[in-house]
């Protein structure tokens, strides 16, 4: 199909209804426009994706997956530190009523300690979940049954 050309452009006809054509015509006279101009724009913007709606859209999508991000890391968090309790309450001794203030001092020196390898690591940029395999390894039954079998009450096979 040829259109014809006048001074290097294309004309274009269409048709639209008379109560969008009337807003058309105020708008544009409102911002001191031609029509021409304001479809020129509107159908720029619309092709390349680059209107207001275009881009919240993207970024909403980009805020969406970072939010699922943060969900899963969250959970990841969640079930190490379940793991950890869990194994920690079932291997470590109940500690005498003698040997309780000794016990005390040094439960808050290696908690120092601790605090401060943390900071050290979160100030380095390491994070856990970065120590941890990016692809599925295990589903919930397995993972279950592999703690269990390290708190030592198996369930049996998985």
């Amino acid at each position: 199909m040829t259109r014809a050309l006048c001074r290097g452009r294309v004309k274009l006809q269409t048709y639209m209804d008379p109560a969008l054509a009337d807003r058309v015509n105020r708008f544009c006279t409102a911002m001191g426009l031609s029509e021409s101009a304001l479809v020129k724009v509107a159908l720029g913007q619309y092709l390349d994706e680059t209107s207001d709606q275009a881009l919240l859209l993207h970024r909403i999508d980009r805020l969406g997956r970072a939010g699922a991000r943060t969900q899963r890391d969250l959970e990841i968090l969640s079930q190490a530190f379940g793991v950890f309790v869990r194994l920690w309450l079932a291997h470590t001794p109940r500690v005498a009523e003698e040997a309780q203030p000794g016990a005390r001092v040094n439960a808050e020196n290696r908690y120092g300690r601790f605090t401060q390898h943390v900071a050290d690591q979160f100030s380095a940029g390491r994070r856990f979940l970065d120590d941890l395999p990016r692809e599925v390894v295990a589903n919930d039954v397995e993972l279950d049954a592999i703690v269990d079998n390290a708190a030592g009450s198996p369930k049996g096979p998985p």
